[in-house]
């Protein structure tokens, strides 16, 4: 019998998906934090971790690399019901196997989840044609000499853009699942890229090196 460490903050869902979970003969252990989670991982070993992004505390990114750190061959599944396609790109280099949608089916749910636990990538299409080869993006076809060994992350191009829709700090932690310092550190290295001191200049670059849109 495999045993799953199931983590969501919704304990509603997280009933309802283990009783899911039983009913196809899983052990589950069920945990509604990361902390909470951690602490299951000191009093047992499992087979496959499940884990909601949007946690209480330590987000499922954090938890993710927390338990990586903790056992580097884990099997780890992100299971959320948000729009997650500026983070794959960062959950993929944390090393998660699968990203899986709330919305599934139940014969699709389970399914993935043994797919995992055979080390076998789990995505959701609209996700896996979003595939890149690099991590990084040159600084688009218009750059300017001065700026054309610099590169923007997708995570900082990520930035970039919520700036530019005139998002404050906290409502970029929010939305990327980052701390404000995070936050506030990752803006201060974009300045620094693109020779800027303002968020204004800064989506004036943007614009200017075609990362983005006049209507962004």
């Amino acid at each position: 019998m495999k045993h799953i460490l199931l983590v969501d903050d919704h304990r509603t869902f997280l009933a309802g998906t283990a009783i899911i979970l039983e009913k196809h003969g899983f052990n589950v252990t069920i945990a509604s934090s990361g902390a909470e989670a951690l602490n299951r991982m000191d009093q047992a070993l499992f087979d496959l971790f499940v884990f909601d992004l949007k946690l209480p505390g330590m987000n499922g990114f954090e938890l993710s690399e927390a338990t990586l750190q903790r056992h580097p061959a884990a099997t780890i599944v992100i299971l959320t019901g948000e729009d997650i396609s500026e983070h794959y790109d960062r959950l993929i280099e944390i090393g998660v196997t699968g990203i899986m949608e709330k919305s599934l089916g139940e014969p699709e749910f389970i399914g993935s989840l043994q797919l995992a636990m055979q080390q076998l990538t789990v995505l959701p299409l609209h996700l896996a044609k979003q595939l890149r080869t690099k991590d990084s993006r040159s600084l688009g076809p218009g750059s300017k000499a001065g700026a054309a060994n610099r590169t923007l992350t997708d995570k900082e191009l990520a930035v970039l853009k919520l700036i530019a829709q005139g998002h404050k700090n906290k409502d970029i932690a929010d939305r990327l699942f980052m701390s404000q310092r995070n936050v506030e550190y990752m803006i201060s290295h974009l300045f620094e890229k693109l020779s800027v001191s303002s968020r204004q200049e800064a989506v004036m670059k943007g614009i200017e090196l075609r990362w983005l849109n006049v209507d962004v």
